[in-house]
């Protein structure tokens, strides 16, 4: 299709209208700008013809990225990319640039069109953002040696007035007495669960690290380790329904998440006959997984709280907990881009949902239809 001169015009206005536009010949020397190059570099158009763009060089890029530009053109090439470019009072913008070289019969580049545009704002935006994650880095490695510190300086003390506890039930109980012997017992059991808490800490503060070691983790076999590991008692039982797929993730936080949720299970149980039944669907790309119990359950009010951290409803003298549980299990799944919600009905039981990331193909895992 041949273009007259008047439709090659209105073409012009229009690329003028939107964009930064500048022309230069074969050298890179200036013979086109028009009023938005002129505007956003604050340089009269009389100063900018003849010039070449080392006028508004900033200084920001490396000489291998302006020699990769040039090398692209030069060999007849269209050039895609950001400059950082440096106006004539001094200030610096970004613009989002394409070159494109017109070329002779040889295939040899006679001149070069410009067409650019601002992005300065997005470039500051996302220099922010570069700083504000670089300082919540610094923030978190320093909390996360400050915990390991707190570990470390805690549980040697801890650790020391146990093994005293026990020692004066051993060697001085007949002299303690039951009330004595029952004060020790206690304080006992306040430093295991402080010793427990500061241990949920530091999981916690672990949750969000070492994506570098995520793997495939077949959840059949983590899930029968993790029934293993928690030897529920026999009055316990322990179903898995349906088989479970394969993710990806990193192996410990995958086992956080199933072994908090059934040592909660098990821990809260209240019935002589207790029964806890997983089971999981598949719902797109996600796997719905659900952990249910026939336990206590939880009034609906609660069903917020009980994810936040060092939240428990049990008295913490009537039943151990530390309340990192869950909110560790929150957290990993969040992480995850997943997401964890409770139904229960109180005196009949619970049922957590969470969702994963399934690697397993479709025809090998149950589908939502397989719920109803």
């Amino acid at each position: 299709m041949s273009l007259n001169v008047s439709a090659l015009s209105d073409f012009k206005a229009a690329l003028d209208a939107h964009a930064i536009v500048a022309i230069t010949d074969a050298n890179g020397k200036i013979t086109y700008a028009n009023d938005k190059f002129c505007a956003i570099s604050k340089y009269s158009r009389k100063e900018l013809l003849g010039k070449d763009h080392r006028l508004i060089n900033s200084g920001h890029h490396s000489k291998e990225y302006i020699r990769d530009l040039w090398d692209t053109i030069k060999s007849g090439q269209i050039w895609k990319g950001e400059l950082k470019n440096r106006a004539k009072d001094g200030s610096t913008y970004w613009v989002d640039t394409t070159i494109v070289p017109f070329l002779d019969q040889d295939g040899k580049p006679t001149q070069y069109i410009a067409i650019r545009a601002e992005i300065t704002e997005r470039k500051q935006l996302e220099e922010k953002n570069a700083a504000i994650m670089q300082e919540l880095e610094a923030v978190n490695k320093e909390l996360t040696n400050f915990a390991y510190v707190v570990s470390h300086d805690l549980k040697a003390p801890l650790r020391g007035i146990s093994s005293l506890a026990g020692w004066l039930i051993d060697d001085y109980g007949d002299q303690l007495g039951d009330e004595g012997k029952k004060q020790l017992g206690l304080m006992a059991n306040r430093v295991e669960r402080l010793n427990g808490l500061i241990s949920g800490i530091l999981t916690y503060s672990r949750a969000g690290r070492n994506q570098e070691h995520r793997q495939t983790v077949d959840l059949n076999a983590l899930l029968h380790n993790t029934i293993e590991l928690l030897a529920p008692p026999p009055h316990i039982a322990i179903q898995i329904a349906t088989p479970f797929p394969s993710i990806s993730m990193e192996p410990f936080k995958a086992q956080q998440i199933f072994q908090n949720l059934l040592s909660n299970a098990i821990k809260f149980m209240d019935k002589p006959a207790g029964q806890i039944l997983m089971g999981c669907v598949r719902e797109g790309p996600s796997c719905h997984v659900t952990i249910s119990d026939n336990g206590p359950g939880i009034e609906s009010k609660y069903f917020d709280k009980i994810f936040e951290l060092f939240q428990t409803l049990n008295r913490r003298d009537a039943l151990e907990s530390t309340g990192v549980g869950l909110s560790i299990v929150k957290k990993i799944l969040e992480l995850e881009h997943q997401k964890i919600w409770v139904e229960s009905t109180p005196g009949i039981g619970t049922t957590f949902h969470f969702t994963l990331p399934c690697m397993t193909p479709d025809h090998m895992m149950p589908n939502e239809s397989a719920r109803q």
